[in-house]
């Protein structure tokens, strides 16, 4: 899952994708709350488990408006780019919905069901290369209008449009669909084409994918957000970023970019077909621009007034062993947990030619000191992998322990002299002041550049960025290597900006391309994807894996339902409530 997208987290940093720990809020935690559990692969739901309505939290009631401070807006909200766990628990949560989705409660765990199908999908010929799905009945826009099978499949193929350059016309969202449909790039999308993409079929409420090669995981594709319905006479293109047509409990009822958003309820939406979201609070109101460590100060007052006010950023890593200290005293409005997110200094590799050199960055960088500064154990912990222990097939490595020596000796003696990019945040500047007397240490001299957190992503995604090394984090988008190397590495993920190493490997790009279309299954080859990590580590050292998330947060006293989302890894916008509308 993306960036994370991404909000700012305790180190200030703002977190990617794509799930770990997932737990209602009691205010009491056990002695192994950090721990990042491998999750299973047996999650696909049934027809039943994918009927509404979604199970009720405990004293859950109607009514009232939740307030939520964030210091950027979110990234996207037109489900073709929406790939950021903000912008995905806003948009897939709360205004749209998927063909496919996560259910999470005591009832199932957690299951892929069907959102809008009847059942998280046919293959109807068992050798996963034609899948099926029928939509529910009943299912409405926030003007009334029906929800049909040919507007997810025109969704679809929008998420695929290309300009008149061929480019990519939404290239910040989840690229599988589009790979999978057509690898070679041919279609052109719905505007100066076809009205279907290519392998897509609709017949009624049924609408049918075929792949040319086995798509096993297509089940847990048609939870992404590229999924849901956009009828073709609301889609206004780039407006629909700000404004997108509501399929979900909630629509915009105002929207100024990073400013403000209002949400109140879809009238229209029936929870009787909704295994997911339960929607208690009349209203949501988002507010952009407050300081990472002001959120935290005003979560951790609960001021008069403020006792409805919850964000989706971490505890602040300056705030947060006094509040963990104390979590006792916040019992009711306290959520801990691990997160299923990994993080990574990513290397230019367009810039940093030179394997030597990216060697070097990796055996000269100090876990110790970055989970330090970025906040202590609650906030991160220390990693050496490309892909998190919470993914079937985890392999452990440290291909480059810390040794400054041997970095030293890669680089032959010699000054390097390295461009750091870094969120301007000031703990993003603590942070990145104190990567550079590390470095430093090996002979590695860093200037810091500072970078506007609301276009962050778009500008380590751009491959003539004049940057050396940036963070970037990344979740699985479900539990596979295929939703971690494929898009962080594979050279077809540039364009659609989630190779931010800018890697072009054929013979990992084959691999890769081999493994996601065994017709094996996804279980059966989990082992291998956790084998090409170490891989592509020693051979190409993309990234610095940096450390695994661990997330706390804090809401207002007047709210209830905190619960840990395994699928987006972030407090679940799904089941809160406001105690005392």
């Amino acid at each position: 899952m993306k960036r994370q997208a991404r909000f700012v987290a305790a180190g200030g940093v703002a977190l990617a994708m794509l799930v770990t720990g997932c737990a209602e809020n009691t205010g009491e935690t056990d002695g192994n709350s950090q721990s990042h559990e491998q999750r299973s692969m047996d999650i696909i739901g049934t027809a039943e488990e994918s009927q509404g309505p979604a199970t009720p939290m405990p004293d859950g009631v109607s009514g009232g408006t939740i307030e939520v401070i964030q210091n950027a807006d979110m990234a996207h909200l037109d489900p073709a780019r929406n790939y950021v766990s903000t912008s995905m628990m806003v948009g897939n949560g709360l205004i749209y919905r998927s063909l496919n989705g996560y259910r999470e409660d005591d009832t199932v765990g957690r299951k892929v069901v069907g959102d809008l199908a009847t059942d998280p999908g046919t293959d109807v010929n068992g050798d996963c290369t034609v899948w099926e799905w029928t939509l529910k009945e009943g299912l409405k826009y926030e003007d009334g209008s029906e929800i049909t099978a040919d507007h997810i499949g025109y969704a679809v193929s929008r998420s695929m449009a290309q300009d008149e350059d061929g480019n990519l016309m939404y290239p910040e969202g989840a690229q599988f669909l589009r790979q999978w449909i057509d690898p070679a790039g041919d279609y052109v999308g719905p505007y100066d084409g076809d009205p279907l993409a290519p392998g897509i079929e609709v017949d009624g409420n049924k609408i049918t994918f075929t792949f040319d090669q086995p798509r096993c995981e297509a089940p847990f594709a048609m939870a992404m957000p590229t999924t849901a319905p956009i009828p073709p006479e609301e889609d206004t293109k780039d407006k629909f970023d700000v404004h997108p047509f509501s399929s979900g409990p909630y629509k915009i009822e105002k929207r100024v970019v990073s400013e403000e958003t209002i949400l109140v309820r879809n009238e229209h939406w029936d929870p009787e077909t909704d295994p997911i979201r339960l929607a208690y609070p009349d209203s949501w109101v988002m507010t952009y621009g407050t300081q990472p460590e002001d959120i935290t100060t005003r979560l951790e007052a609960n001021a008069d007034g403020d006792e409805n006010l919850m964000s989706f950023a971490n505890t602040h890593a300056d705030q947060l062993s006094a509040i963990v200290g104390a979590k006792e005293d916040y019992e009711g409005r306290y959520l801990e947990g691990p997160r299923k997110y990994t993080q990574y200094l990513s290397i230019n590799t367009n810039r940093v030619t030179e394997l030597e050199v990216r060697q070097a960055l990796n055996h000269a960088f100090n876990r110790e000191r970055w989970i330090q500064v970025n906040g202590g154990e609650y906030s991160a912990l220390p990693n050496t992998t490309l892909m998190g222990p919470t993914v079937p097939g985890y392999v452990d490595y440290d291909v480059y322990p810390y040794d400054v020596e041997k970095a030293k000796e890669l680089l032959g003696g010699e000054t390097v002299k390295i461009r750091y990019a870094h969120q301007d945040t000031s703990k993003n500047g603590e942070i990145a002041a104190a990567m550079a007397d590390e470095f430093a240490k090996a002979g590695i001299e860093i200037e810091a550049v500072p970078i506007d957190p609301m276009d962050w992503y778009g500008q380590i995604a751009d491959p003539d960025n004049d940057f050396d090394i940036y963070w970037n984090g990344w979740g699985e988008d479900w539990p596979s290597g295929s939703t971690v190397f494929p898009p962080l590495f594979h050279s077809s993920s540039i364009a659609g900006e989630t190779n931010y190493p800018f890697l072009e490997e054929p013979e990992l790009d084959a691999k890769m391309d081999e493994l996601m279309t065994s017709p094996d299954g996804f279980e059966a080859i989990a082992e291998e994807w956790g084998k090409l990590g170490q891989e592509i580590m020693e051979k190409y050292a993309p990234s610095i894996p940096t450390d695994l998330s661990f997330g706390v947060w804090l809401t207002g006293s007047n709210i209830g339902g905190q619960y840990l989302q395994e699928n987006i890894s972030l407090i679940d916008a799904t089941k809160l409530f406001v105690r005392e509308p």
